[in-house]
């Protein structure tokens, strides 16, 4: 990976543009999140940058120093488009890198609408299930 890292958040209205049943989390808590992961995972001296998505390419369609594009296994077919529409407009054809999803207990991929029915049906059940974004309950003994 480069010295900069420059990882895409979707805006609250591209978000929402995707009809999700469930509840989205503000953009600034979902680029906070991704923000602290990237943190512990970028190597020392490599710098994070979180921009908002506000549509499918974000600043790879356009920004000449994009290098490469790593998307979901479900997302590369559309990287592999705004690659492509880089070199019809005059720009360096970024790589697109496709990594696999992490998954849940049930072998398939997490995903924010798996995590938000299981919420619903723990909170239905009583479970201790908290909200995505609570904090943990401490134990006092």
């Amino acid at each position: 990976m480069g010295r900069t890292v420059v990882v895409g958040v979707t805006s609250d209205e591209f978000a929402r543009s995707f009809g999700k049943a469930h509840p989205i989390e503000p953009y600034e808590v979902r680029a906070l999140r991704v923000l602290r992961y990237c943190l512990r995972k970028a190597r020392s001296g490599q710098r994070i940058v979180i921009v908002p998505l506000d549509d499918v390419g974000g600043p790879a369609s356009s920004d000449p120093s994009v290098e490469a594009i790593i998307a979901t296994e479900e997302t590369a077919a559309r990287a592999i488009e705004v690659s492509l529409s880089r070199a019809k407009r005059g720009l360096k054809p970024a790589i697109v890198v496709a990594v696999e999803p992490v998954l849940g207990v049930d072998g398939q991929p997490i995903s924010s609408t798996k995590l938000w029915r299981a919420y619903a049906s723990a909170h239905r059940s009583g479970g201790a299930l908290r909200q995505p974004g609570e904090p943990t309950p401490r134990s006092t003994s």
